[in-house]
């Protein structure tokens, strides 16, 4: 059973096309890494998906109902609502709120209030690196602790379908198995997972499935090794 079904999308920005007649199934409860080299279009399918770039063609159907296409969009705030999370390279945060204020913020969309403030609590008592910082800026974060709050934001909603824009990045080595942790216990809550990243090695045995872009179009053939993927990413 899938999760996703893009169908012969194409989009770009402005008259620059990136993606050329992608087509990608997304199976319910798998982790699916997408790879490729800077500027092929990875970051821009995730935006696609989530109707943060208009689609020039094709459709994107979700839990077998339409997603977007060229002449349908479903606003954003409804996708978080239907279990749907994006979680970008940069901005996943906002700076000038706390720790705990972008949790909250996280959870805006939940109609049971004092639900999603007990939520935010177990999230924060689950993460005592966070919970210590509970009232510190986002801004005067490390690295590594921004990278938990955005995970954090994740294990709150446990949302049904993760959209996540290279979630080693910005993070120094010893932070890696701390981020491969959280991932694995979202996961393990059910929440399929499309996930782009160029830190091969650490994923490579997490990801059911590998498909790469290159210059816009989807390749599945061979990227099954690293030394594989590697080339492919040149």
């Amino acid at each position: 059973m899938s999760i996703l079904n893009i169908q012969n999308i194409n989009t770009g920005y402005g008259k620059k096309q990136v993606l050329h007649d992608v087509t990608l199934e997304v199976k319910t409860g798998s982790a699916l890494l997408l790879v490729g080299s800077n500027g092929s279009g990875k970051s821009t399918l995730l935006k696609a998906i989530y109707g943060l770039l208009a689609l020039w063609g094709g459709s994107i159907e979700y839990e077998d109902s339409l997603l977007q296409s060229k002449s349908f969009k479903t606003p954003t705030y409804r996708l978080i609502q239907r279990g749907l999370m994006y979680v970008p390279q940069k901005d996943a945060l906002f700076d000038d709120m706390t720790v705990e204020e972008n949790i909250r913020a996280a959870m805006l969309h939940q109609t049971n209030k004092k639900e999603s403030r007990q939520k935010v609590l177990q999230v924060l008592e689950l993460m005592p690196e966070l919970n210590g910082r509970k009232n510190q800026l986002a801004n005067r974060l490390s690295g590594g602790e921004r990278k938990l709050l955005s995970l954090a934001m994740v294990v709150a909603n446990e949302p049904k379908l993760l959209l996540y824009d290279e979630p080693l990045a910005g993070i120094c080595e010893e932070n890696v198995p701390m981020v491969m942790h959280w991932l694995q216990i979202i996961r393990e809550k059910g929440t399929t997972m499309l996930i782009v990243e160029h830190r091969i090695k650490e994923l490579i045995n997490f990801a059911d499935t590998i498909v790469g872009l290159k210059l816009g179009q989807l390749h599945t053939e061979n990227l099954t090794t690293l030394d594989s993927i590697k080339s492919f990413m040149i």
